[in-house]
This record gives C-alpha cells, sequence and structure tokens, in this order.
C-alpha cells in the first residue's frame, strides 16, 4: 500500500515557504504527496494538488484565518477518503491541522519556521494573534512532531512543547547548488522582502538616509509587496530619497538584481531563517541583518559571516551598512567563510533529511 503524504498549506504566498515546497517535493519519488492549498502549481507525478473554495465567510475575522477554515474542511474530507497508510504535514495554519488529525486520529507532523513569542509581539493583528497563541500553548503538543528552520526557532518552542523530543530543527532545503561565477557589483544596497512590519522597511530607510550621506551615489532597491507599500513610499518622499531608492515591487528572477549588488540588508523585527541571505551569500554579495532571535545570526555565523545589527535601530544598521561598503575586503571575506557552511541548506542533502524524518511516522500509523 502506497504511502499518502498530505501536505496543508491554505495561504498560497509567493515567498520562502512556496519554495521549500517545491524544492522539497521534487525529492520525493516513493510516496502520494496530497497538497490542500488556494491554488494549483507544480505538475509532477505523483503530486495531487486539492484546491479549496471558500464556502463560507465568517464576519470581521482575518482573511488567513476564513481560508483556514475552508481548508480545514478540505483536510476532513480529505482524509476520509485516503486510506490508512497517511500522515499529515502543515506548513501553515498548523492549529486547524492539528484539530482536524486529532478528530480522525492521523499522524500529524508540523513545520514551524518562526518564534511565537515575537511574531505576536509584533503582529498586525495582536488581538487574533494573542488568540493563536493561547492555542498554540495547547494544540501543539498534539502534534506527534515538530519541524523548525533554526535551532533559535527549535528553542523558542521549548516554552510550548512538553516533550522536547518532539522538536527537530532542520534547515531548509532551500540551495540548489553553489555558486562559482563572479559578477561586477554596481553601486547598489538591496533588500529582498515583503513589504510587512515584520521586515521592518521604516528602519531600513532611515539607516539609508544615513548612510547615503556618507556615500551618496549609491541606490537603494527593495524587491517585494506588502500592505505597507503606500507607507513606505511616502516614507521615502519625506526622507528626501525619492530619486535613490527604488520600489520594484515583486519580481520572478530576484537573483537578476542581487548578484549585480554592493550588499544586501535584511532588517527584520524577527524572523524564522532568513533565506535570502542564503541567496546573497552564494552570489558573494555581503550581507547586514538585524540580530533577530533566531535565524540570521545561525546563517551569518555569529557575525564570522556577516555584520549584525541590533533590531530596530537605524543608527547601528546604518553604521554597519557604511562599515560593510568602508572594509569592503573584510566584507568579501566574511562573507567567503559563510559561504563555505553553505552546504547546510542544499536541496538534495536536507529533502532527504525531512523525508526520512517523516518516514518515521508512518511506520506505527494504523
Amino acid at each position: 500500500m502506497k504511502k499518502n503524504l498530505v501536505i496543508f498549506y491554505p495561504s498560497f504566498e509567493k515567498g520562502g515557504v512556496t519554495k521549500i515546497l517545491e524544492n522539497l517535493i521534487k525529492y520525493n519519488d516513493n510516496m502520494n504527496i496530497h497538497i490542500i492549498t488556494s491554488k494549483k502549481f507544480l505538475k509532477k507525478k505523483n503530486i495531487h494538488i486539492h484546491k479549496y473554495r471558500s464556502k463560507f465567510s465568517l464576519w470581521k475575522i482575518p482573511h488567513r484565518l476564513n481560508k483556514s477554515l475552508n481548508a480545514m474542511i478540505k483536510l476532513y474530507n480529505l482524509l476520509k477518503e485516503l486510506n490508512k497508510n497517511t500522515i499529515v504535514h502543515s506548513m501553515q495554519s498548523n492549529i486547524a491541522a492539528i484539530i482536524v488529525c486529532a478528530i480522525l486520529k492521523k499522524k500529524i507532523v508540523i513545520r514551524n519556521s518562526e518564534n511565537p513569542i515575537y511574531s505576536t509581539l509584533h503582529s498586525e493583528n495582536i488581538f487574533f494573534s494573542s488568540i493563536v497563541f493561547i492555542l498554540k500553548l495547547i494544540f501543539y503538543n498534539f502534534a506527534d512532531g515538530i519541524i523548525t528552520n533554526s535551532k533559535g526557532s527549535a528553542n523558542s518552542l521549548k516554552f510550548f512543547v512538553f516533550s522536547k523530543n518532539k522538536i527537530l530543527p532542520i534547515y531548509n532545503p532551500y540551495l540548489k547548488k553553489i555558486n562559482k561565477s563572479n559578477y561586477k557589483k554596481k553601486n547598489i544596497v538591496i533588500n529582498i522582502a515583503r513589504l510587512r512590519k515584520q521586515k521592518d522597511h521604516k528602519t531600513l530607510l532611515k539607516a539609508f538616509k544615513i548612510f547615503s550621506n556618507t556615500y551618496k551615489n549609491y541606490k537603494l532597491i527593495i524587491l517585494g509587496h506588502g500592505n505597507l507599500e503606500n507607507k513606505l513610499k511616502d516614507l521615502t518622499l519625506k526622507l528626501n530619497l525619492n530619486k535613490k531608492v527604488e520600489f520594484k515591487g515583486w519580481v520572478n528572477n530576484s537573483t537578476e538584481y542581487l548578484k549585480f549588488s554592493k550588499i544586501f540588508v535584511l532588517s527584520s523585527i524577527y524572523e524564522g531563517l532568513g533565506n535570502v541571505l542564503i541567496d546573497a551569500i552564494n552570489l558573494n554579495v555581503p550581507c547586514i541583518s538585524t540580530d533577530c532571535h533566531s535565524g540570521p545570526k545561525e546563517i551569518l555565523l555569529n557575525g564570522k559571516g556577516g555584520y549584525l545589527a541590533k533590531v530596530k535601530s537605524h543608527n547601528d544598521l546604518a553604521d554597519k551598512m557604511i562599515q560593510s561598503i568602508k572594509n569592503y575586503k573584510i566584507s568579501l571575506k566574511k562573507n567567503s567563510f559563510a559561504k563555505k557552511k553553505l552546504s547546510r541548506f542544499l536541496i538534495k542533502n536536507n529533502s532527504q533529511i525531512y523525508f526520512n524524518y517523516l518516514n518515521k511516522f508512518f511506520k506505527n500509523d494504523n
């Protein structure tokens, strides 16, 4: 009887999680994979996309929660149809998936990609995030396994989960190969991130204002879209940076911008890992990142592989940006050191680790 892996991913979004999912399932051939999501993607043998429809909408609750509720119904119905040799892997809306699996007595492994405390404190909707936080305290203990994308994220869950053996950090299966090419750099500071509160572009713009007083011939290019775009453009005008900052929106091939940039800057308040830092290092672009509770410091090897600045401090971020250009040879050495450790994020290696872990839960499934 062939194994069935059901992946629960209600809010299909352009970004890191989708890329990880695509990378992961490309390396599977020994089980049927069923994906519950809002959009169809990736045609491949043994991959079955189950697109759900929003059959109902509850008044005044976040759109994402509405999606989760409708996806729950789809998950319940699918699990009733599939054979007994089935487990669920939730990559999003974990509580919804845990509830369904508890009702149907199915094994579930969830993925946690951020620090729940920080993501709640800095949420755009703190009321609902606080409710979700309390639910996580309860329901995460009913998961059979928990995969995190960093050691920092794993440590943050020890506050939630009674059985610490359930938690396994596995770095994202993200990088196809180590890049060996070099590209001539332009006077560009680049940032690639959704324009959301978490990414703290406000601090980045203020830091770039200070940086541009020293390095007047540099441009800041921001790739990404989000609900703060208009506010950030207004701030750019207020800081008199409209001729030096370009908002490009979402682009399909960010590599074409990244590989020619002088430095990459990540200004996030919190991260799970920070995949884009891996891309920058691989393309020989020195990195500056805020020192989030988890993620960037692991990629940048606690500052040995790049510069770490205080979270929400535009002065410290500007200082690290200036240092990185002023001492560019040192910046390149830091990047080379980080690049030697990038094998930790190779798709082939980590996909195997990922599936080996998931396979353990089939052995005891009744």
